[in-house]
């Protein structure tokens, strides 16, 4: 299974091959046993046999690299001729041996594991019945299987835990990506509930402006002065959700919701107890109760809201409340209205809190009911 997904990766050439298999690199010491034989003096270099095994290792290197320059496994090809440059390079009487060791190494590589595990074997059966022929007695031909067989074995745990950090880096490099986006979802929430909210309210303050400025200029005057501070406000509120640093109060809000709404011309009636003053902030809520009264305002025809807050045991709010009685501006059914982004973002934030959101449709006006957990 990994590595198909690494497969599929390479495919993509999203996997920077040579940094992936540095350790192949390493590797390449076992070209340093080639010439132990002439150094220790078994055996007399002649200068066709260096000749001969210095093209056969440039031939080598040219196999040995050849996955870095296509991004793709080993295959059965590479393994081959490397096994037959070891056979072919017998006569030098040097370690002919080690190239036989590096194919059983390339074997780890191939993309299926019983592929991997029955080439391996079969190079040690031509391994041995090459000895054979050539008169090596058993002890000089078992260290050269040993050497393929550990080789192949620790080279492929090499790969597979350079899959599972592969695959680790993609899973953190993926929630990076997940984490980025709920902050900008959370962000783009935010600002809907906070802009959305404002310039409703300033737009209606701006209209009521307009028809007091000629038959009461101070009460237009003081609805201009609430414009202002109202845009001051705002803009405090989207840098401290930018920040994420929103810690908005349900009382400070509820003052806030009947301000609009009495600025629309509806009255809010609470039902039961405010919250207190002392209450710790809870911004889920309170957003909540901000949507809601916006919404209200933007598309229902109500003269009277009706807030109602649920406590628990300790005495901390975890649901409220909010019923209107006009009608909804819309030429839909009221079971039929789409939800818009406000009261999508409204659903998200409660789901991310363990809470729901439930909007109940009724003759005359909707109840809207949101709940965190207890």
């Amino acid at each position: 299974m990994a590595a198909d997904s690494l497969s599929r990766h390479l495919a993509d050439r999203k996997t920077p091959w040579p940094h992936f298999n540095h350790y192949l690199v390493a590797y390449l010491s076992y070209l340093l046993f080639y010439p132990v034989p002439w150094l220790l003096g078994y055996h007399r270099p002649t200068l066709p046999g260096v000749l001969f095994s210095a093209a056969a290792m440039l031939l080598f290197l040219l196999v040995y690299f050849a996955p870095y320059r296509k991004d793709r496994y080993y295959g059965y090809g590479e393994i081959i001729l490397t096994d037959l440059i070891g056979y072919a390079c017998a006569w030098t009487h040097g370690d002919w041996e080690v190239y036989c060791i590096f194919a059983a190494g390339m074997c780890a590589r191939l993309p299926e594991r019983r592929q991997s595990i029955t080439m391996v074997i079969l190079l040690q059966v031509v391994l041995i019945i090459s000895g054979h022929f050539r008169h090596k007695t058993t002890l000089e031909v078992i260290p050269g299987a040993f050497f393929s067989i550990i080789t192949y074995m620790g080279t492929l745990v090499q790969w597979q835990l350079g899959i599972r950090n592969f695959e680790l880096r993609e899973a953190q490099n993926e929630i990076r990506t997940l984490a980025t986006t709920a902050e900008r979802e959370r962000i783009a929430r935010d600002l809907h509930d906070l802009l959305g909210h404002s310039l409703t309210v300033i737009s209606v303050k701006a209209e009521l402006s307009e028809r007091l400025f000629m038959a009461d200029p101070p009460r237009a005057r003081q609805e201009i002065n609430e414009i202002s501070q109202i845009a001051r406000t705002s803009l405090r509120e989207v840098r401290e959700a930018v920040s994420g640093m929103n810690g908005a109060s349900l009382l400070r809000e509820m003052d806030r919701a009947r301000k609009a709404l009495h600025t629309a011309g509806i009255t809010l009636a609470l039902t039961g107890r405010a919250p207190p003053a002392d209450a710790p902030p809870n911004s889920v809520l309170a957003l909540a109760l901000r949507e809601a009264v916006t919404n209200v305002i933007r598309h229902s025809e109500a003269r009277t809201c009706t807030l109602t807050f649920l406590y628990d045991a300790s005495g901390h709010i975890h649901t409220f409340t909010l019923e209107d009685d006009g009608p909804l501006q819309a030429t839909k059914p009221a079971r039929a209205i789409v939800e818009g982004n406000g009261l999508r973002g409204m659903r998200a934030r409660l789901a991310a809190s363990g809470g729901t959101l439930t909007i109940s449709p009724r003759p005359q006006g909707f109840t809207l009911t949101a709940t965190t957990l207890p």
